[in-house]
């Protein structure tokens, strides 16, 4: 059910985590091996695997080279990484990247394996997040039909509002001859820039030049995501970074992201995580003080 890519330059070891530890436990069907990043670049683009494992110090490319190539891609994994030197710049700048776990070497496989349990309970978290994106977006898709345009028999809607709301629009010149990968790299600067205030299709539109419609076709055509589901994306990973990495209030974070109701935004987040936004700040400062503890060689 899902796949699990090992990296490292030592063949005894990439061997040991490969064959030695029961991973068809965990529901991983399909374990690929790699000694350099190079090899394990193609193997993710070819097979896309939802657990890495990788080592930091390796010829020519390093792990943080691998996760600095996959830290704005669009693919969603959960990457563990293994060192032999307790190297606290390693771990900031990995935890910095996103990486889900730093460990030592030698690891014992029993610690290995729970720390690949829980990577995949995160990754499943997740899924289970754009699940619920998607089916918010099918209901407005749904209301918006019944509420702007007409239902057919066999389903189809039509919607003569829009159409003329776009002729208006182009015979108007608001919809404007754009380049897409500027224009979707200025919707997400201005999303960016603007994540504290209120943040709309229209008002995006408005910035950026574009019909509202226009740029909701664009951008999903462009990213496969709708524009709601971004923003909202984008909001809740702030809110994370804030709780992480701050000891402001959770009024003040709300306000931070763009919900002035902090009581909505609690709301919101203990949807999206299945945790407050008090019992995320503990579980990540923890989280965060082990790897640290790890990394520096110290112990409890």
């Amino acid at each position: 059910m899902y796949k699990l890519l090992v990296i490292d330059d030592e063949q005894y070891a990439l061997e040991g985590i490969m064959k030695t530890v029961d991973w068809d436990s965990l529901g991983i069907t399909s374990v690929y091996g790699a000694d350099c990043v190079k090899d394990a670049k193609e193997i993710i683009q070819n097979h896309m695997p939802e657990i890495i494992i990788c080592d930091i110090e390796m010829a020519e490319e390093s792990g943080l080279d691998l996760l600095h190539w996959l830290h704005d891609s669009r693919y969603r994994y959960r990457l563990l990484f293994l060192t032999a030197y307790p190297n606290f710049t390693y771990a900031q700048e990995a935890i910095k990247l996103g990486a889900f776990e730093y460990l030592l070497k030698p690891v014992e496989h029993g610690i290995l394996k729970e720390g690949v349990r829980r990577a995949l309970e995160d990754y499943q978290s997740e899924s289970l997040l754009h699940n619920r994106l998607e089916e918010y977006e099918m209901f407005l898709q749904e209301w918006e039909a019944l509420g702007r345009g007409s239902i057919k028999a066999d389903g189809e809607g039509t919607n003569d509002k829009e159409k003329n709301d776009k002729d208006i629009y182009e015979n108007k010149g608001l919809i404007r001859e754009v380049n897409e990968p500027e224009l979707i790299y200025l919707v997400k600067k201005y999303i960016n820039d603007n994540i504290g205030l209120e943040i709309t299709r229209d008002s995006i539109a408005e910035a950026v030049g574009v019909n509202a419609s226009y740029l909701s076709r664009i951008f999903h055509k462009a990213t496969r995501e709708k524009l709601s589901s971004y923003i909202l994306q984008k909001r809740i990973k702030q809110a994370k970074k804030l709780l992480k990495e701050t000891d402001d209030k959770i009024t003040v974070i709300a306000d931070q992201i763009g919900y002035g109701n902090d009581s909505y935004f609690i709301k919101i987040f203990k949807n999206i995580t299945n945790m407050t936004p008090n019992e995320y700040r503990k579980k990540a400062r923890q989280s965060v003080g082990d790897r640290y503890e790890q990394a520096d060689g110290g112990q409890r």
